[in-house]
């Protein structure tokens, strides 16, 4: 089974714009408070735009109304802009892109151009895939094709496998994450290949799968061994489901199934939990307030210590 797919650039569609506000300090430092889901980058990229050291940055991170990843390590667009303001002026900065700026400026996720290959047996089983992965850049280097060959087919056990990606620069905006950047449109151009593939061999698309599905031990294309990963059992309970064996039933009515992959990675973090004597604790941490992380950090402490939330 042999295809070609196409993807377009979409923006992620957060509800709020960009901001950003400064104070430059009589120190020489400068604080900014940002609508980030990577402030720790943030602020390495600010120092090093205004030339300044990491040590003069601080960046707190403030309540985010919507990133999905456009505004994650790559969405240093404001920030750089009202520290010089507030240090050119001696007073506090606030830049707030409109929506139309946030269009023409911020970054979307990337368009692709994907060409698969798959080769089974009759009785369904993947004996080699082959892949060519182009993703749009923009105006930089620095599309998330590596992140697209990594996930291109992860679902499956495939023996032999290549699989390549080519990251083009194009006249337009840097493209930036979007929910598993990379991910989305490799799994869009594998599961539409195995869903053709699966009619072809007149195979049930849940088993097709099934024969094919990567369980502990099993080793990525990429080189990675999966550990416990559940993915027969998903697959199995899901034939089982109401969702899959009810009867399809009125005009304009279809169902199918479809499998992704994503892989997890994380950078240093530390966190600081003080009990103060008034009884209550104290937790100090990194990570930005994007969908509810601070509630469920809190928590975690208060569950282990045996409070409440309110007293963490």
């Amino acid at each position: 089974m042999e295809r070609e797919y196409h993807t377009k650039p979409v923006h992620q569609g957060y509800i709020e714009p960009h901001s950003a506000t400064a104070q430059w300090n009589i120190n020489d430092t400068v604080t900014i408070w940002a609508s980030s889901q990577g402030h720790f980058a943030l602020r390495d990229h600010t120092a090093k735009i205004i030339g300044v050291s990491v040590s003069q940055v601080k960046v707190i991170p403030m309540e985010i109304g919507g990133g999905f990843g456009g505004k994650g390590q790559g969405g240093c667009y404001l920030e750089p802009v009202v520290a010089i303001l507030s240090r050119k002026t001696g007073k506090p900065v606030k830049i707030a892109m409109s929506r139309t700026e946030v269009f023409v400026g911020t970054g979307p996720t990337c368009g692709t151009h994907i060409k698969t290959k798959i080769g089974a047996t009759n009785a369904g089983k993947f004996t080699a895939v082959q892949a060519t992965l182009v993703y749009e850049a923009g105006a930089f280097p620095g599309s998330p094709v590596p992140s697209g060959c990594r996930t291109m087919f992860a679902p499956y056990e495939v023996s032999n496998a290549f699989i390549e990606g080519y990251d083009v620069v194009t006249n337009v905006q840097k493209s930036s994450a979007y929910r598993a950047p990379g991910s989305p449109s490799a799994s869009f151009a594998a599961e539409q290949a195995i869903d053709e593939l699966s009619r072809k061999l007149g195979i049930d698309p849940v088993e097709l799968r099934q024969l094919n599905a990567v369980k502990e031990g099993s080793r990525q294309a990429t080189g990675p061994v999966y550990r416990k990963i559940g993915f027969v059992e998903i697959l199995q309970a899901a034939q089982q489901h109401a969702h899959w064996l009810t009867p399809i039933e009125g005009p304009n009515r279809g169902r199918g199934v479809a499998a992704g992959a994503w892989f997890n990675g994380s950078g240093p973090a530390s966190a600081v939990v003080s009990v103060i004597p008034d009884g209550n604790v104290s937790l100090v941490e990194g990570s930005p307030d994007i969908g509810g992380s601070r509630a469920a950090m809190a928590m975690h402490v208060a569950e282990v210590l045996g409070n409440t939330c309110r007293e963490s």
